[in-house]
């Protein structure tokens, strides 16, 4: 497995900004709280123009088990390609910038992905698979992602178009050796583990 580190520090800040949905503090592996991420997201897009071929729930800083930002890549009816950001600290959207990436998606051909039928409970039933003598601690990130063309006849070989495939990365540590001293500083020691879900439900748990 994989180890990472990350060191304590104690910091402050005051961030003065105008309050759109604060939804600061939610956890990270709690469905209800997608639930309520997602319905901000819903509240500033437009479900009825554009199809979403890509979700990615984002934690914050790591193992603060809070969720930072939903971020969307979505396609128009004139087949233009967008990604856009929004935050759950109070901050308004982040402005649409244009996704260039390998995919080329239609908007004909793109099944979307229904921000009401996504199912975070997955992360419950991942989480029995972890090893005995370890805690879970966080989800680092949740995706959705149809799969579509990247109009490459090879790199499309097999692939079955339209079909939504979820991915998710889990943070836990071992207990009793959570942290590490070192020069006089003290470090939180974890692991993480990814879970991928196929389009029939089936969930696949691989440590990094």
């Amino acid at each position: 497995m994989k180890k990472l580190l990350l060191s304590i520090a104690a910091a402050a800040a005051v961030v003065s900004c105008t309050v759109i949905d604060n939804l600061k503090g939610l956890p990270t592996a709690a469905a209800d709280r997608h639930a309520r991420a997602l319905e901000h997201v819903a509240k500033h897009l437009d479900t009825e123009e554009f199809k979403i071929y890509h979700i990615l729930f984002s934690e914050g800083e790591a193992l603060s088990d809070r969720l930072f930002f939903v971020s969307v890549s979505m396609i128009d009816r004139d087949d233009r390609t967008f990604t856009q950001t929004f935050y759950l600290d109070g901050r308004a959207p982040g402005n649409p910038s244009a996704d260039n990436g390998i995919r080329k998606p239609e908007y004909e051909t793109t099944v979307g992905i229904d921000l009401a039928s996504l199912d975070p409970q997955q992360i419950a039933a991942a989480r029995t698979t972890l090893p005995e003598g370890y805690t879970f601690k966080s989800v680092s990130l949740y995706e959705v992602t149809e799969t579509i063309p990247s109009g490459n006849a090879l790199l499309d070989r097999g692939k079955q178009f339209g079909t939504h495939e979820t991915r998710f990365v889990m943070n836990f540590t071992e207990d009793g050796k959570e942290k590490v001293s070192s020069a006089g500083q003290t470090s939180l020691v974890y692991y993480q583990a990814t879970a991928s879900v196929a389009p029939d439900g089936t969930i696949t748990v691989e440590a990094d």
